[in-house]
């Protein structure tokens, strides 16, 4: 016969094993598991001034406002190449506050690469493959300006919040008017979520490769998977936007001027026949499939010359469509441009009121 004290002894002597248990298993399980460590970043070969906080692009010696075009007197390259070294060996985000720099910001073969611009101003931005592989992983965060011109090719996944193109020839290094977005040959996987330009210029052998605004071609290796929520393009000597390639998505496009300068010396643009860079548009779409226009907007009562709409050839399996077209002028078939091999469908056309 088992007692009542010794039932007791029993099942107390059960809970102590029970818990003994439990205290191994999560000591086992906080064994497995790696203890974090804390990164630390050397900095010794990058700062110039340490009153500024990481990844403040002051603290490497470049300053809004200021002469930048130095070396670094540790690194004995120019002070903008040394900060992209940091920036990719580190991964911190650098910070460009509100200011004009002076200086290109040239991103040849780079990697996760983090920026936040205060509505900091630039003459150009390039993103290419230039020593030997893609730059991809590129974050853009903030507003960015240009004077002189935005350029990608061979290169991917590609992120802008706001990017703002216009002209200023005391800003712009060339000491031209703007020059546009130019997405190039080999480009996947760009996210801009505002685009404004304004004035792309023409006049002489200067301007001879500026074809439109905003400009996505490629030479038969088209950019893939664009997508910009929103674009605005306030002023064009020449083309509004010219769109080649696959799988792009624009939210909403707004041409407010187009064709308004001289297509002296301008070269023949990629993609099209040869002659059809000076028929002038405001929005020219060839050889474009699987993408969505999901609102447009062309005013063409300020365009000197040139069509709102040129539709040219594209796969018929792979069709494009404008959801939703606007125009300032009663629509009639002369205003379009519409290429009998075309694969792109408008869904609907709306007349603006005055």
């Amino acid at each position: 016969m088992i007692t009542k004290s010794v039932c007791k002894t029993i099942f107390s002597t059960f809970l102590l094993c029970v818990f003994s248990l439990l205290i191994i298993c999560c000591k086992k399980d906080t064994a497995d598991k790696p203890t974090p460590k804390k990164i630390e970043i050397d900095e010794k070969n990058y700062v110039l001034d340490n009153r500024f906080p990481l990844g403040d692009i002051r603290r490497y010696g470049i300053y809004p406002d200021s002469l930048n075009n130095k070396k670094h007197p540790h690194t004995k390259k120019y002070r903008i190449q040394t900060v992209l070294d940091f920036a990719e060996e580190s991964g911190v985000k650098i910070f460009f506050p509100k200011g004009y720099y002076g200086i290109n910001l040239v991103i040849n073969s780079r990697e996760n690469l983090k920026f936040y611009f205060d509505k900091a101003e630039f003459s150009f931005v390039g993103i290419t493959d230039e020593l030997g592989k893609r730059s991809k992983n590129i974050k853009f965060e903030g507003t960015l300006i240009l004077y002189n011109r935005f350029g990608t090719y061979n290169s991917s996944n590609i992120k802008l919040d706001t990017l703002i193109l216009k002209s200023d020839t005391t800003r712009s290094i060339e000491k031209l008017r703007n020059k546009g977005c130019h997405i190039y040959k080999g480009t996947k996987d760009v996210s801009i979520k505002y685009l404004e330009i304004e004035d792309l210029g023409s006049g002489d052998l200067r301007y001879q490769n500026n074809h439109a605004a905003l400009a996505i071609d490629g030479e038969r290796n088209n950019p893939e998977n664009i997508k910009i929520d929103k674009t605005v393009i306030k002023s064009s000597d020449r083309h509004g936007a010219y769109v080649t390639g696959t799988g792009h998505y624009f939210g909403e496009i707004i041409i407010e001027e187009y064709g308004i300068g001289d297509v002296d010396g301008m070269t023949f643009m990629q993609d099209a026949n040869k002659g059809d860079e000076k028929i002038l548009s405001g929005l020219w779409i060839n050889r474009c499939g699987n993408s969505t226009f999901n609102k447009v907007l062309i005013k063409t009562k300020d365009s000197k010359q040139g069509f709102p709409l040129k539709l040219d050839e594209g796969k018929t399996d792979q069709p494009t469509f404008i959801n939703e077209l606007n125009l300032d002028v009663p629509y009639k078939d002369t205003l379009v441009v519409d290429h009998v091999l075309t694969n792109i469908l408008v869904k609907d056309i709306n007349i603006l009121d005055d």
